[in-house]
């Protein structure tokens, strides 16, 4: 008698699910890197949006305090480097400067390169970061042994939600 031919059996695909924890990882270890190397944080780094501190002034010309805006400033700050001025964009979406990096002016990529070391060199230098990531992924690490019966109750707060199938702790 002749071999059956059996169906293929469907695949089951697994759906991804967003881990908060590795999430918060993440960004944690993004900062660190773009603390030292553009001085800025992750969210600035990619909006081009800062926080600037700058001194406040009386009618009379006194500094009487400190007051903080909020915008794209892209010169504002220095050695502050964000995305929009790597690629040479305002926030209207207007090319300015020359070469395509805005603050570099005709310089480009090298000025750009030497404007990321010498942020490197006043952040700590090139061990902090580094210690730095070792030190995070060492404290994850640990947090997660650590805080084990505590995350478990989370994941079954998820599972009561009906959340647990979109986020895992």
């Amino acid at each position: 008698m002749a071999r059956r031919r059996a169906s293929k059996k469907k695949t089951t695909r697994r759906r991804p699910k967003f881990n908060a924890l590795n999430a918060a990882q993440t960004y944690l270890q993004t900062a660190i890197v773009t603390q030292s190397a553009f001085n800025v944080s992750p969210i600035e780094f990619v909006t081009g949006y800062q926080s600037i501190t700058r001194p406040k002034y009386d009618r009379n010309g006194n500094v009487i305090g400190t007051a903080t805006t909020l915008g794209y400033q892209p010169i504002a700050n220095g050695t502050a480097i964000t995305l929009p001025e790597l690629f040479g964009r305002d926030m209207d979406n207007k090319a300015i400067g020359a070469g395509g990096y805005s603050i570099y002016g005709n310089g480009g990529l090298e000025a750009m390169t030497e404007a990321v070391k010498e942020n490197i060199r006043l952040n700590g230098g090139y061990m902090k970061p580094i210690v730095q990531t070792a030190m995070l992924n060492i404290g994850f690490t640990i947090g997660k042994k650590v805080f084990r019966k505590q995350l478990s109750g989370v994941r079954k707060g998820l599972k009561m939600t009906g959340l647990s199938k979109d986020v895992t702790v």
